[in-house]
């Protein structure tokens, strides 16, 4: 794949797209739990990128690519949230011991979803996407041709993505947890756009990704909380030991609480209009 020079939306898609394949050759040797991970990282700053680009110019090569990917990333979803479970109940077994029977179903589940991993992943190699980002790479030398061009362009398309997590932010309500899950998805797509072109950003404070990083994961513990009480439920049938049902209810509304004490920090992460200061400015 030829380098994209000057062309700073192309070398952003250039970038990642290299990372990923790296990463998937990596997870094609050893479906490790640590290559896994960063297979998973590497698609979704893929897709961010690529959702960044889309709204700097249409290109049509993008979209196939966009719904590998989402393909991709949707297939790793039920191991995760498997293995999050299984780290989470291993670890309280002590105190609700009348989990066990449900660790048991989470350890047999886990394993059948690794032995078919393998063959998962040695599916995701697909010569045509390469074409694909090539094309896409080509096209965006052509799309603006001065360097204050791209920069306006990429802050414009960064503008529209916050503008998605603030409606996002908007719509949030405490007895909706699906609508936090919403915001963060929103807010996950704004961090690794963000560092995907962090350079054209003006004067991005060193720490913005780790702080970025920290509220999301304030909302994906309340997520995982979800998650887990949706599983006890089904694997109990609808009737889970109450000890536990209560742990976890109890769990979710403390993690509730500590988003809600925190929740405006999204404001601090990207200016609220274009025409407006940076908060950190």
């Amino acid at each position: 794949m030829g380098d994209a020079g000057g062309n700073l939306p192309g070398a952003a898609l250039n970038r990642h797209w290299r990372s990923y394949r790296k990463r998937l050759e990596a997870c094609c040797q050893t479906c490790s739990e640590e290559h896994v991970h960063n297979l998973r990282t590497g698609i979704r700053r893929l897709l961010s990128t690529i959702g960044l680009l889309r709204q700097i110019a249409p290109c049509r090569a993008l979209t196939p690519l966009r719904q590998a990917l989402k393909y991709q990333l949707d297939g790793f979803d039920e191991l995760r949230d498997v293995q999050v479970m299984l780290y989470e109940v291993a670890g309280k077994l002590p105190q609700l011991p009348e989990l066990s029977n449900f660790l048991d179903h989470l350890h047999r589940h886990e394993q059948q979803l690794l032995r078919r991993l393998p063959a998962f992943v040695a599916g995701l190699r697909q010569a045509k996407l390469r074409r694909k980002v090539d094309k896409a790479v080509r096209q965006f030398r052509h799309v603006v041709s001065r360097q204050d061009q791209v920069s306006a362009a990429i802050l414009s398309a960064l503008d529209q993505t916050y503008a998605e997590a603030a409606a996002r932010y908007a719509a949030v309500a405490a007895d909706d947890l699906h609508s936090i899950h919403r915001l963060r998805i929103a807010v996950k797509k704004l961090r690794y756009a963000i560092a995907a072109v962090a350079d054209t950003v003006p004067h991005l404070p060193a720490d913005h990704d780790k702080r970025l990083q920290s509220y999301l994961t304030a909302m994906g513990d309340l997520q995982n909380s979800v998650v887990m009480l949706d599983a006890l439920h089904a694997f109990y049938s609808g009737n889970p030991p109450e000890s536990a049902a209560l742990h976890y209810r109890q769990q979710q509304n403390q993690l509730l609480g500590e988003f809600f004490a925190r929740r405006e920090e999204l404001f601090d992460f990207w200016r609220p209009a274009p025409d407006r200061a940076f908060p950190w400015q």
